[in-house]
């Protein structure tokens, strides 16, 4: 019989990263109980003899966490865009222009790697006209490339997509034109995208959320001995009471209640 150990025990939530699934630790448990029980109908009648007979009924099962606090972040799970500034400011000399063509291309993860939109052949009085044709033909195929842009002043601002979000930082896009035989680039960078944060630990704060908002949450326990035997429970459960306590040993604590809402799984075995 190998021995359990309380510092194998983890607590975690399964959460949903970018659509995966994934464990994340929110309790450094001092202290786990895990509470299963049945309800039983009695079924005696005249004659069953001294002793009573039931069948099982309904199940349910409850929890207790106690442990130490974390604190962090909130979750954010959607990327921020980025976007880069094409300036066509040098081109209002060539105007008017009785056939101008452009390409416009994004440079991720290579270059040319996407056509965005073109035109050829437009006739254009003023810079104006030019800037509403590239966006018009950047815009008309948005719903392929998921890039999109709009106008401000002499330039054309590209947004790319929120998949994408921080990796295409520092990559370029660009402007391939020929007006009335005026050949050149225009070239802008992407910046400003994020990726969203997913925290490595859920924090106390996350506990609150869930009590406040009455929402479900995943938790998963794992146990290990030292014969390398392991036990795992998981279970959908709502978060009942939170209790935190300031010592003076300079350690915060809390104490968690939770109800679970259907069966849980539960597995064992050897690692």
């Amino acid at each position: 019989m190998g021995l359990v150990r309380g510092e194998d025990v983890i607590l975690s939530a399964l959460i949903n990263q970018d659509g995966t699934v994934v464990p994340v630790p929110f309790g450094c448990a001092r202290s786990v109980t895990f509470d299963i029980s049945t309800d039983f109908i009695e079924t005696s009648v005249t004659e069953s003899g001294y002793f009573k007979t039931f069948i099982p009924s309904g199940k349910q099962y409850s929890g207790n966490i106690e442990g130490l606090v974390f604190l962090n972040k909130p979750e954010t799970g959607e990327n921020t865009p980025a976007t880069a500034v094409l300036d066509f400011s040098s081109l209002a000399g060539f105007f008017p222009a009785t056939a101008s063509d452009a390409f416009v291309y994004s440079d991720y993860p290579t270059f040319e790697a996407l056509l965005l939109g073109l035109f050829t052949n437009a006739v254009d009085f003023n810079i104006g006209q030019f800037l509403i044709d590239v966006r018009n033909y950047i815009n008309f195929f948005t719903s392929t490339t998921q890039y999109s842009c709009v106008i401000s002043g002499n330039t054309i601002i590209i947004t790319a997509p929120t998949s994408l979000g921080a990796d295409i930082n520092g990559f370029t896009t660009h402007c391939n034109y020929d007006i009335d035989g005026n050949t050149g680039t225009i070239t802008g960078t992407f910046a400003g995208g994020t990726n969203g944060f997913y925290p490595d630990r859920l924090g106390i704060g996350w506990f609150y959320d869930k009590i406040l908002s009455g929402e479900i949450i995943q938790l998963k326990y794992y146990e290990t001995d030292d014969d390398n035997h392991y036990l795992q429970k998981e279970c959908n459960v709502y978060i009942e009471s939170i209790n935190e306590t300031s010592s003076f040993d300079n350690m915060v604590t809390f104490t968690a209640e939770f109800k679970g809402n259907g069966a849980p799984t539960i597995t064992y075995g050897e690692i």
